[in-house]
Formats: C-alpha cells, sequence, structure tokens
C-alpha cells in the first residue's frame, strides 16, 4: 500500500508526496475524463478510490490515471505502491554513449541471472525499451543521440524482488532519467533547464559517462577505422578536448541545479563511467588482457556486490587516467563528490564497423554501476 513506504516523491516535480497530494481521474479521454474524489476508507487504507459517478461507464472500476497535485504531471498508479523509490540520472557531453548504455542496462536487467524482476509502469516507457531494443538487439544500429533542447519523459520501472520468500514480494520504484548531452553542458533558466536541475538534483545516483575517444592521446593509439566508427562525429570538433574541461562543465551545472556552493562536496552517489572500453582493446596503452576490467564481472554470479573487485577497476581506471595525463580529472571529481567510484563498460563489447553496424551485442560490466547503487541501498549484499 502506499502508506507502507518511509517516503514517496514525484518523480516529475521530486516533491515529498503525500496520499493528499494525488488527484484521481477515471478514463483518459478528454470528454469524458472527470475527478474522482477518494471516500473515507480509500483515505484510510490508502488505496486508489473507484469511480462513483452513476453514468459513467467505468462506474465501480479504479481510477486509471493519478496526477501530482503540484506539476499536473501525470503519474504511472503502480509508482505509489513500492517499498523503496530508486532514480538515477544519466548526465555527460553527448557522444559519450548514454543513450546505448542505459538501453543494454534495461535489457540485461531484464533477461539477466538475478532474481529481480523488471517491469514497465507505463506504455511510454514499455514503447521507448521496445524500440531501443529492437534497434540494438535485434536491427544492430547504433542508436542517434537524444535530442536537445527536448526533455526526454523519465522511464518508469518496477523492480520486483524475488529473492525474499516472503508472502508479498518487496518492490522498488526504478525513474531513469536520460538527458540530451548538450543541455548537460550547460546551465540556464529555460523551462527545459529547470526539469533537467530537477532529476539531477532528484537522483539517488549520478552516472557521469565519459568518453576516452575525446583524449587526444587516446585518439593517436585507437586504429582510424575503431575511431571513425566509434566517436561521435557530429561531437568531433565541439566536444571538450580533455577531460577536467568535461568534468568542470558537469560539476558546474550540478552545483548550480542543486544549488550547492562550490566548496561543498555534491552528496549524491556518484558512479563515473568510462564508455567504449571495446575501443581501447588494441590500443599500446590500454588495458591488459589480464586485468580484472576485462575479465567478466563476478557481480551477477555472486547474486552481490564484490566490492573488491569493484575497487580493483576503480583503481585500474584511475592508473590508466593517470597515463593519459588526466589526474587533474580524477583530482576535479574526488574534490567534488562525496560518494564516487570509477567504472568501466561496454555496451554493445564491439565496435561498430564502418557502416556504424553493430555485431553480436555482448555487453561488458554494465551492471556494474547499478550493482552499487542496489548494494548502497540494502537490496543486495555486498560481499
Amino acid at each position: 500500500m502506499f502508506g507502507s513506504r518511509k517516503e514517496t516523491y514525484c518523480p516529475f516535480c521530486l516533491r515529498k508526496i503525500k496520499f493528499s497530494d494525488l488527484k484521481f481521474f477515471c478514463v483518459d479521454e478528454e470528454e469524458n475524463r472527470h475527478e474522482v474524489r477518494p471516500s473515507f476508507t480509500d483515505r484510510f487504507f490508502k488505496r486508489l478510490p473507484t469511480c462513483t459517478r452513476r453514468f459513467c461507464r467505468n462506474h465501480g472500476l479504479t481510477v486509471r490515471e493519478v496526477t501530482c497535485r503540484y506539476c499536473e504531471e501525470k503519474l504511472p498508479a503502480q509508482i505509489l505502491f513500492h517499498d523503496k523509490y530508486l532514480s538515477f540520472c544519466a548526465v555527460g557531453v553527448a557522444g559519450a554513449g548514454k543513450s546505448s548504455y542505459v538501453t543494454t542496462v534495461i535489457h540485461e536487467l531484464r533477461y539477466s541471472d538475478l532474481p529481480y524482476i523488471l517491469q514497465a509502469m507505463d506504455t511510454e516507457t514499455t514503447e521507448v525499451a521496445l524500440l531501443n531494443e529492437k534497434l540494438v538487439y535485434e536491427a544492430r544500429n547504433c542508436l542517434t543521440g537524444t535530442t536537445s533542447g527536448v526533455s526526454p519523459r523519465p522511464q518508469f520501472w518496477t523492480i520486483l524482488d524475488n529473492s525474499k520468500d516472503t508472502h508479498k514480494i518487496p518492490t522498488y520504484s526504478l525513474t531513469l532519467y536520460d538527458g540530451a548531452g548538450e543541455d548537460c553542458e550547460k546551465i540556464g533558466y529555460t523551462p527545459i533547464d529547470a526539469k533537467i536541475s530537477r532529476y539531477i538534483s532528484g537522483a539517488r545516483m549520478l552516472l557521469i559517462m565519459f568518453d576516452p575517444l575525446i583524449l587526444s592521446s587516446v585518439q593517436n593509439e585507437v586504429p582510424p577505422e575503431i575511431l571513425y566508427s566509434s566517436i561521435a562525429h557530429e561531437r568531433k570538433e565541439s566536444a571538450p578536448t580533455n577531460m577536467v574541461s568535461m568534468a568542470n562543465s558537469l560539476v558546474n551545472y550540478i552545483k548550480q541545479s542543486c544549488n550547492i556552493s562550490p566548496g561543498q562536496r555534491i552528496e549524491a552517489q556518484a558512479a563515473v563511467v568510462l564508455t567504449k572500453l571495446d575501443a581501447l582493446r588494441d590500443t599500446v596503452n590500454g588495458f591488459a588482457p589480464d586485468s580484472t576490467i576485462n575479465r567478466e564481472s563476478p557481480h551477477l554470479k555472486s547474486k552481490g556486490f564484490v566490492d573488491a573487485d569493484s575497487k580493483m577497476v576503480d583503481l585500474e581506471i584511475r592508473d590508466w587516467l593517470i597515463r593519459q595525463g588526466e589526474i587533474a580529472f580524477l583530482n576535479t571529481i574526488d574534490a567534488n563528490f562525496k560518494n564516487v567510484r570509477v567504472f568501466g563498460v561496454s555496451s554493445f563489447g564491439n565496435p561498430p564497423d564502418s557502416q556504424k553496424r553493430l555485431a553480436r551485442i555482448r555487453p561488458h560490466r554494465v551492471l556494474d554501476p547499478i550493482m552499487w547503487m542496489l548494494a548502497s541501498e540494502g537490496i543486495i549484499p555486498v560481499i
């Protein structure tokens, strides 16, 4: 029931909401749409009301629409009945591979051996997930970047925790936001900027994605055909030329969004994610074949978060960044985030070919940051 959770948030305006902060409507069609007032019993048991209008065709049926009284945004009805509210926000410059990463994360969560069942809460989430999954896993095409200046609707997922042998299965509400990289590189005062700022400030975890191919030291080592197929060409000229520029841009954006003073560390859990590991495979100064980061992730088999493995990956990427001359980048993220860890992922497992076509999708370590969040929330054990 709605009352079983300690806190509930509107995923749009990020306000804490009570049952009295919700508005209920019967049917979606504009001509028949009317508000339904909860009865005393509905309010007492914190349950969705039923339509009581005498001649309504849905008389006696549970309401179909719930909105936030503050921002008037439509909410999935299921979001009211979860045991935990989780949210993560993917940020980073354009071309870092955020949308591809989010697509493979959702796919891997749905089809992994973890005892968790992932279900979309609304039709919009279902449609976005199916479209992206077909483009990547069936058509083997790279995704185009998120459109700048248009704030995409968050994805709403329910996670059913099937690991607990109890009468009632624990459920977790997962809100996922993937904004355009161009919009994450600046802050303004438009309605879209304000909405993105709310998503960032309300996220339990920030996924800060960075593309190693923007580094000149890497570009000089990666085979030209892999560089051509993997880099976002529309961003080749305008992307930051070093990691410090990207880090400072994002830190300033986040601090302004969340009204954080310059000297204060950002409280939100931050997973700094090195993308496109596959493009670094054949580089002279890349990661050794037997390094931890190149091994299969142990978290899934262990049904928990293997902290020693994650810390070793963090150390290996930090050492690699220092060898690339990016110690200032590491100092920047450590100075600005209170709880930060570095991860490395490959969304596809192999670089696209010269036509931007993908081979069989074999994601590498894409679930590691999410497993860290689940462990921090006490959902999975730390091993």
